[in-house]
């Protein structure tokens, strides 16, 4: 038996998967908030503009192991990388609004 693995038994790549999960969720929260459901004061939006770009860089490097690996899990940091950018712009925007008192 040679020593390269099946297509299935390869698994998903753990930076793909910390991506996916950090930036939907961080898009919930913001979700949830703009919803008026949860008041967001602007000391938690801090937070979620760390978690937002921390899911673009996880999605960004589990891209390059994939694609360097041949691991699994190409849609799932694409699908981080979009949702972490995606919030990020969001909670900068409204980070903006609020810090200049409008």
């Amino acid at each position: 038996m040679s020593g390269q693995l099946s297509a299935n038994q390869r698994g998903h790549n753990v930076l793909a998967i910390a991506a996916c999960c950090l930036g939907l969720g961080s898009l919930l929260f913001i979700s949830v908030g703009m919803a008026g459901l949860l008041a967001l004061p602007v000391r938690a939006l801090i937070p979620l503009l760390l978690g937002t770009g921390c899911a673009v860089v996880l999605g960004a490097v589990g891209l390059k192991r994939i694609k360097a690996n041949g691991q699994r899990g190409r849609g799932l940091a694409i699908a981080g990388c979009g949702a972490g950018a995606a919030g990020f712009l969001l909670v900068s925007v409204v980070v903006a609004t609020l810090s200049s008192g409008l």
